[in-house]
């Protein structure tokens, strides 16, 4: 490819972005154009600072300039989130080194990520949700981006393979390999958990049953200290930065006569949860431009020709 409620659903990140997606009507991009290869050839072109802006025929199409361009970007950080959602982080980078399964960074062991990431997997939580039919489980437009965004990353990978990667944070390393679609849901079921069941990793991989010689159980806490170990815990969260921020001018308060929207996720700068940048386009069909977390084949803040819109991390109290 050239440079140019109680029941879970799955991805809900993806999803929830592509149904906003197909409402959208289409409009040209004004930036030089390059080929790119592919079962309908999506075409990526790339303006200033970067931006790809990607255009095909169909989902499959969309997902696989998507997955290209997201790799040439990102392919260390992707890789390292596969090798994390599939539980191998104490095989290539050893036990003890620090891993961030969570929205912070290093905030566990690489063994504790692993134990964690390996109880979902003997689980099988995310294979039944994507049988599922929709809308428990994807959408059809959302099973054939994934599938396209596969070929993408995989296409990249193919082109430089390990050794040629330019970034020397995974250059030559074992861990970077071509990756299925299954690698991509695992990833979208982390993120739909993030700041919920991750939150909790450290105690769930470490819980254990008493011993017989365990002191006996405490009483159950009064109300007063329950709500002040929730305030505690809820403190913690804060510290940690979990939020977001969006404000919105109606018309009346643009010169322009539009509305303006500001999105300001309190997401990292690094990492996984890293928001990444596209311009996305089925022609009469979706004309999408905003940022996505990494690895995710759609647009989950931004704008079309209609609608402007954000996200919040809204935390129970």
């Amino acid at each position: 490819m050239a440079r140019t409620r109680a029941r879970a659903r799955l991805p809900m990140a993806v999803a929830a972005a592509v149904a906003v997606m197909s409402t959208m009507a289409a409009t040209g991009s004004t930036a030089a154009t390059r080929p790119a290869a592919g079962p309908d050839r999506p075409t990526i072109r790339y303006t200033e600072y970067g931006i790809p802006h990607i255009i095909a025929s169909d989902w499959e199409g969309l997902g696989t300039g998507y997955g290209y361009a997201a790799a040439k970007d990102n392919i260390c950080t992707l890789a390292d989130t596969y090798l994390m959602v599939n539980a191998q982080r104490s095989r290539h980078l050893g036990p003890d080194g620090r891993a961030s399964p969570g929205q912070n960074q290093n905030t566990t062991t690489n063994l504790k990520s692993d134990l964690y990431f390996q109880r979902i997997k003997d689980d099988g939580v995310v294979e039944r949700l994507i049988a599922q039919p929709a809308p428990d489980g994807p959408e059809p437009a959302v099973k054939e981006a994934i599938r396209g965004y596969v070929r993408g990353y995989n296409r990249y990978l193919s082109e430089t393979g390990a050794d040629g990667l330019t970034d020397p944070a995974c250059r030559g390393a074992a861990w970077v390999r071509p990756i299925t679609e299954l690698d991509v849901y695992r990833h979208a079921h982390a993120e739909i958990i993030m700041g919920s069941a991750d939150a909790l990793l450290d105690g769930q991989v470490d819980a254990a049953p008493p011993g017989a010689a365990s002191a006996p159980a405490k009483p159950a806490s009064s109300p007063k200290e329950t709500a002040a170990k929730i305030s505690s815990a809820l403190a913690v969260s804060r510290q940690q930065s979990m939020g977001s921020n969006a404000l919105a001018v109606g018309s009346q308060g643009v010169s322009g006569g539009t509305g303006m929207l500001l999105a300001n996720p309190h997401f990292p700068w690094q990492g996984k949860n890293r928001m990444w940048q596209s311009h996305l386009t089925i022609p009469g069909k979706v004309n999408v431009s905003g940022a996505s977390l990494l690895g995710l084949p759609a647009v989950n803040i931004g704008y079309n020709d209609d609608v402007a819109w954000s996200h919040t991390v809204a935390t129970v109290a």
